[in-house]
């Protein structure tokens, strides 16, 4: 087989036109009509905006083409080593939240020495140095003159009270970190590694575990640090939910056409944020928040009180604990919305799941499964394909633009066994637990894969 160049200019006509695309994004904003310095402290008012699915697309095509011009451009070992380093951003960033970086350079516009940051961190100022200088290469903080570092606008999301912060202690401190260590030893054990048994996972394996991750973020036999845990990771979702633009569910799926006073049961809903979000937009629907009794009484008790007590006045969001393993959810509800639920359970679960929910629907009833749908590195016909694929030269699922995707997989094996899935396999999943297949919503990252009752596709 012949040699086949790389096609260089193709690459950079798509990073052209996906970065024209963004500034115009950003240009078309009344208050702020510009795209903001890595400098800028201050919030963009874009920077709280679900993307429009086109401008998602052109940052997948940014990202990824990018990624994909360095590694075409770049010697094979030098990429591969800073892969393999990677690492280090983890355990960095980790340091940053854990001693509060960011509130210590709050309100400090010309930066603060080394020497003051380590007084009130109490990290050895040499050692906090080289750590922050890594960051500042990774364009988090800036080093304004030596030693002497500041915030800047990626910095400014590792704020303690940023739900971002959880999200990166959750990524930083165990049990993630320390279960991912675990994957390569889990995977080539015999036993282990052919096992899709919740409680085989790595994470089981790095806390000797007997018992899923959910029944120890509960906090059960004592352990109160397992506890805040669990409590940390409700609170870290949102940042999690805002990143993936999950919240474009609450646009890109025809809720209007739902008759007034029609339920909609978040399923495994954790703190009920996108619950949250629907009830601002359509307060004439009734919500029900599902969970487990820790997450629910958080939310009941925290969460909705102080961000939609409005909801609770009127009546309108029912709060109901739940083991979706061995409980069926309210019956008879017109949507079960489940989003970043059923890729934490590995297949047997996840039928389980479902089928408890097929045996309350009525037939109008519709299941909602929020998640990242995998797309195959191979280009395949369009014609079999759920999502359009990216333009070539760029990987058909834009590779580095949707990486999240593929570490979530790679989270949810270390974490509970499962994964995520393609569109394939949702469709198995329902069909197994009775549901039948009608349609993938495209939302940007993340889609929604809608089901019926088998035996009642137009709800008759």
């Amino acid at each position: 087989m012949s040699p086949v160049p790389a096609d260089i200019s193709s690459l950079l006509s798509l990073i052209t036109n996906a970065a024209t695309s963004i500034e115009s994004y950003y240009k078309s904003n009344s208050s702020k009509p510009y795209v903001p310095s890595l400098d800028d402290t201050e919030p963009h008012p874009l920077d709280a905006e679900v993307y429009p699915l086109s401008v998602r697309k052109a940052v997948q095509t940014l990202e990824g083409a990018c990624a994909q011009l360095t590694a075409t451009l770049v010697r094979p070992n030098s990429t591969v080593v800073n892969k393999h380093l990677r690492i280090y951003d983890t355990a960095c960033l980790g340091v940053a939240l854990r001693a509060q970086i960011t509130d210590i350079l709050l309100n400090e516009p010309h930066g603060l020495h080394v020497s003051k940051v380590s007084k009130r961190c109490k990290i050895e100022q040499n050692k906090l140095a080289r750590v922050l200088r890594t960051l500042c290469s990774q364009h988090v903080y800036r080093e304004l003159s030596k030693d002497v570092f500041a915030n800047n606008r990626l910095s400014m999301l590792l704020l303690s009270t940023s739900p971002m912060a959880d999200m990166g202690m959750h990524m930083s401190d165990e049990p993630t970190n320390k279960s991912a260590v675990q994957l390569a030893d889990t995977l080539l054990d015999p036993e282990w590694g052919y096992s899709d048994a919740l409680e085989k996972a790595p994470f089981n394996r790095a806390f000797d575990e007997p018992y899923s991750i959910w029944h120890y973020f509960e906090g059960k036999e004592g352990n109160k640090k397992a506890a805040e845990q669990g409590a940390r990771f409700g609170r870290a979702m949102n940042a999690w939910s805002a990143a993936l633009d999950a919240d474009a569910i609450v646009t890109g799926y025809p809720w209007n056409k739902l008759r007034p006073g029609a339920v909609i049961n978040d399923v495994g809903g954790g703190w009920g944020h996108i619950s949250m979000e629907l009830y601002k937009k359509y307060p004439s629907l009734s919500y029900v928040l599902q969970d487990l009794p820790e997450r629910t009484e958080q939310a009941q008790r925290e969460a909705w009180p102080t961000q939609c007590p409005e909801a609770i006045a009127n009546n309108s969001i029912k709060f109901k604990a739940i083991d979706l393993i061995k409980q069926p959810p309210v019956p008879n509800c017109d949507i079960y919305l489940f989003k970043n639920v059923i890729h934490l359970m590995p297949d047997e679960a996840a039928t389980l799941v479902l089928s408890n929910v097929r045996k309350v629907m009525s037939p109008s009833s519709r299941v909602l499964v929020q998640e990242t749908i995998i797309q195959y590195a191979t280009r395949i016909p369009d014609d079999d394909v759920a999502l359009l694929q990216a333009e070539p030269p760029l990987l058909p699922n834009y590779g580095a633009g949707r990486i999240r995707q593929y570490y979530t997989d790679a989270a949810m094996m270390v974490l509970h066994n499962s994964q995520e899935r393609t569109l394939e396999d949702y469709i198995t999943l329902g069909k197994t637990a009775g549901l039948q297949f009608l349609k993938t919503w495209d939302l940007g990252e993340m889609s929604a894969v809608e089901f019926a009752p088998t035996g009642y596709p137009n709800g008759n």
